[in-house]
């Protein structure tokens, strides 16, 4: 019995498979609605999803919802966005240096550190349509 119970021992550590955990029930999409359109129409519709960067269904679902598409993150933004991530963790160190050795010792690393977070706030302002 005991080389029984070892067995399912061992294939319990085994039970779960991994994957992607199960959507509760109220936030799973399990209906679907299909739109007959012409050749043209179909080619706009995804033609725009492409433009802001989505799905077509994503697209179609936003814009039937909400009356408006947002475009998705470029590229760019989400290297902006890791840039100023790094700053602040720069400025997480600088502050745990600052209680270690005054602030004074440190000034010249913020004015530094300031200057380069301007740089990239000013970019990302220049940068931004305003028709999104």
């Amino acid at each position: 019995m005991k080389k029984t119970e070892n067995k399912n021992k061992n294939n319990s550590r085994f039970s779960n498979k991994g994957g992607r955990p199960a959507v509760s029930k109220g936030l799973a999409r399990t209906e679907t609605m299909s739109t007959r359109m012409t050749v043209a129409e179909k080619m706009i519709t995804v033609n725009k999803a492409k433009t802001v960067g989505k799905a077509p269904s994503v697209y179609m679902r936003e814009a039937s919802l909400y009356g408006e598409v947002k475009p998705a993150r470029t590229k760019e933004d989400r290297q902006q966005i890791r840039m100023i991530e790094g700053g602040i963790n720069n400025l997480n160190q600088l502050t745990r240096l600052a209680h270690l050795e005054g602030v004074r010792e440190i000034v010249p690393e913020l004015l530094d550190l300031k200057e380069k977070l301007v740089c990239i706030a000013n970019h990302i302002i220049d940068s931004y349509d305003v028709r999104h």
